[in-house]
């Protein structure tokens, strides 16, 4: 790797289809603009445009990272 150039850290979290975003950048989204919890599904991931599927595991990855708003 040439001294200049950095590397990527790889973002190893679950990934969102709705979104098209992994749950880390879900999370940093959460964290610059705090929404309760079926508004953040709404706003910073989309749910309700795809397919679903990840929302319980996004709730769980939230709450392991003090990022879930009650409604």
């Amino acid at each position: 790797m040439p001294a200049n150039s950095q590397a990527l850290e790889q973002d190893d979290s679950p990934y969102c289809c709705c979104s098209a975003a992994t749950f880390n950048e879900i999370l940093e989204k959460q964290r610059a603009n705090p929404l309760p919890f079926m508004e953040l599904l709404m706003v910073h991931a989309g749910c309700g445009s795809g397919c679903g599927s990840c929302i319980e595991e996004l709730e769980a990855f939230l709450r392991d990272h003090d990022a879930y708003l009650e409604d």
